[in-house]
């Protein structure tokens, strides 16, 4: 549980406290896109509140929050997706966005599994 509740509470507590850096970082160019900063801190909240739901005490409660984490790991696999074929974001992003998405979607199916 603590793998995923770390690699969640790191890639959150980037991008909520320096998230041009963090954006970077992932490769996603944000030129003047002024809302950047805004939307990058809402994808950190979220993180920090699916790195909080790994640490859940109870069982059932902790993996209702890893199957919420799935899903939504999921829906940025299937959002890059998009964002590529749509011609928004460069393949080499896409790939960071793809790796994080799939690593913690596998570092949570592993916690449920356990």
């Amino acid at each position: 549980m603590r793998d995923i509740a770390a690699a969640r509470a790191a890639i959150g507590v980037a991008s909520w406290t320096m998230p041009v850096t963090a954006g970077r970082l992932f490769g996603l160019g944000l030129g003047g896109e002024t809302n950047a900063p805004f939307l990058l801190r809402l994808g950190g909240a979220r993180d920090l509140v699916l790195a909080a739901g790994a640490l859940e005490g109870t069982h059932p409660a902790r993996n209702r929050a890893l199957r919420v984490a799935i899903a939504c790991d999921a829906l940025d696999l299937a959002a890059t997706t998009l964002a590529v074929r749509q011609g928004r974001m460069s393949k080499p992003a896409a790939t960071l966005m793809a790796a994080a998405s799939a690593g913690c979607m596998a570092l949570s199916a592993r916690a449920l599994a356990s």
